[in-house]
């Protein structure tokens, strides 16, 4: 009964996961397209609101902290307390690593031994070799020469990455982590937390609620600390906000995760989980009230407030309670195969989508130049057509990638 009820619960996080994933494949791919609505674009840097498409990330990193009960939980249980901190360090250092070599290929140069499609090529195809996951069904007896193969080409192309503003032998820079990276340091905030708390979910929110101080004293600019790095890395936005809401989802973790323990129906938790989300959103409102005195309370992805945090991690908690409730309650089971593949391969899914794009660029000569996945663009409604089929493109690849043995782990 436990494994059962275990598959179950996980399975509604990997259904949140994937839609999130395939909405960001879609929003991502709609930005690109002339005359897009205005709901499903970014809102600008100065502008007190979010659309749909400003919730993408943090509902992401809401359902990453959402997962870690589950994915270090046992582990703890069981005593492997070393094992568990090698294990939130080394994903934590790919991340980044990963999040510093995208935000790079967005941003080359020109003068390169290679074109900046071709590199970005390249670094996907290097970064799968280097964390590519052992196969389930036997030993992967050529593995180490792939990972080994897969660093040696991240390595060359360190070398061979030019970029616009930088100079030097080696032109990658941090500049902003990128999303793989913001996720990384979100993800090292909340799992240590988790490790330190355990399953304890008022420690938890104390946590939270601190980050969130942390980021208004840095942006407040009074705090000594805070202010010195500053310049080089911005705590309150870097850090503090978006690991606040990773922590959040953990609450929520630990709270299916003890109510699962406890041997409760899957009905009666649907209650405490949307007095949740209704918290949650009560906490960002009151925040936003605010919005008048400082930049900081208002509804901003890019200055990561936490208003914008609050209400985006209601908005995740009330949309898994609602898988839960079809998925546990209901045992609705026939979903979308896509949907089910997405929440699975999430991080494959994230670096098919530009690699994909980088290819239809280096195919443009074979077309008199013309790059097509572009020009459908030009045009509203093929645009979201277009979208529509990319992102159920990038994410049934990585199924069949998946189903050929190709998976990557952290």
């Amino acid at each position: 009964m436990a494994s059962v009820e275990r598959l179950r619960r996980e399975t509604s996080i990997d259904l949140v996961r994937g839609a999130d994933v395939l909405l960001m494949l879609f929003v991502n791919e709609m930005a690109g397209v002339r005359g897009t609505p205005a709901f499903l674009l970014h809102k600008a840097h100065d502008v007190d609101g979010m659309t749909i498409t400003d919730v993408v990330f943090p509902a992401f990193l809401f359902i990453t902290g959402l997962a870690i009960p589950f994915a270090l939980g046992g582990r703890l249980r069981r005593g492997d307390t070393g094992g568990v901190w090698r294990h939130i360090l080394t994903r934590t250092i790919a991340l980044l690593v990963m999040g510093v070599l995208m935000v790079n290929a967005e941003r080359p140069g020109t003068g390169g031994v290679i074109s900046p499609d071709l590199w970005n090529v390249l670094m996907s195809v290097g970064v799968v070799l280097v964390w590519l996951a052992p196969p389930r069904d036997g030993p992967g007896r050529g593995q180490p020469w792939l990972r080994i193969a897969g660093a040696v080409l991240l390595v060359a192309l360190l070398f061979l990455y030019r970029s616009r503003d930088a100079t030097g032998l080696v032109q990658i820079r941090p500049q902003w982590w990128g999303i793989l990276g913001l996720i990384g340091w979100s993800y090292l905030v909340a799992a240590s937390a988790y490790v330190l708390a355990r399953d304890r979910p008022a420690v938890l929110l104390a946590v939270a609620a601190l980050l969130y101080c942390v980021y208004l004293a840095d942006e407040a600019g009074r705090a000594g600390w805070l202010a010195a790095l500053a310049p080089y890395f911005r705590v309150g936005r870097i850090m503090a906000s978006h690991s606040a809401v990773a922590v959040s989802g953990t609450l929520l973790g630990v709270m299916l995760l003890r109510h699962r323990q406890a041997g409760g129906s899957a009905r009666t938790l649907v209650p405490p989980a949307l007095g949740y989300a209704a918290g949650l959103a009560a906490a960002g409102f009151l925040l936003h009230a605010l919005h008048g005195l400082h930049p900081a309370f208002w509804v901003n992805k890019v200055l990561a407030t936490p208003p914008w945090c609050l209400l985006s991690s209601a908005l995740t908690a009330a949309c898994w309670a609602v898988i839960f409730v079809l998925t546990d309650v209901k045992g609705w089971r026939r979903w979308p195969k896509a949907v089910s593949i997405a929440g699975e391969n999430a991080l494959l899914c994230y670096l098919m989508a530009p690699f994909l794009l980088s290819l239809f660029a280096l195919s443009a000569p074979l077309f008199g130049g013309n790059n097509f996945y572009e020009k459908l663009g030009e045009s509203t409604v093929i645009g979201f057509v277009r979208s529509t089929v990319f992102a159920w493109v990038v994410v049934r690849l990585c199924g069949r990638l998946r189903d050929a043995g190709v998976r990557m782990q952290l």
